[in-house]
């Protein structure tokens, strides 16, 4: 069953190293602006370990030997470890609205006639009243891929154990740490607060 899935295992592994490495020149060419800025070290840290998960994910699908049993306990495991880890660094993450997050101006509102960005007032504006980065960023705020990949890890290890085939949700959640982990490092290097 799991040979299968080594095809599969190659291309995202890949894709995840390839990942990690470029979120690591992206960070050193941005470090000033980053290191100095919790929320934005926070979200490098998310990013990071989405990438990291769904390499380790792709590494355990193609080591020999292993069984199905076994590689269900391991990805409880991951699941647990990766739920942990991901729970810390989101408690390192301001809240506020993410207005330091955001740049110059805090989340950009769009005026009545829709196009022309406002200025943050403080009070927590309206989902329609976001620009489209801001709303996509809002989303991620509350469906989390971190929290979805994370689940989809536990569910196929679950499935594994139980005697059934949870590599389908194993991919889904590889896919969503690749997908949630740029989508978040591009919204974080793209709001990355300007050296005074």
């Amino acid at each position: 069953m799991l040979q299968e899935w080594q095809n599969f295992a190659v291309v995202t592994g890949s894709a995840a190293g390839a990942l990690t490495g470029l979120l690591f020149v992206a960070v050193s060419l941005n470090r000033d602006r980053i290191v100095g800025h919790a929320g934005l070290r926070a979200e490098a840290g998310q990013t990071l370990a989405l990438f990291i998960v769904a390499l380790l994910l792709a590494v355990l699908l193609v080591i020999p030997g292993l069984s199905a049993t076994t590689l269900g306990i391991v990805l409880v495991a991951v699941s647990l470890a990766s739920g942990a880890t991901l729970s810390l660094i989101n408690r390192n993450q301001p809240r506020p609205d993410r207005s330091q997050a955001r740049g110059r101006g805090g989340l950009r509102r769009r005026d009545q006639a829709g196009g022309q960005p406002l200025a943050s007032s403080g009070e927590r504006p309206q989902f329609s009243d976001l620009s489209a980065e801001d709303q996509l960023y809002r989303l991620l705020d509350v469906a989390s891929p971190s929290l979805v990949s994370v689940l989809c890890v536990m569910i196929s290890g679950c499935l594994l154990l139980a005697g059934g085939n949870g590599l389908y949700w194993l991919a889904a959640a590889v896919l969503l740490a690749l997908g949630g982990g740029v989508v978040s490092a591009w919204l974080f290097l793209t709001r990355a607060p300007a050296t005074a």
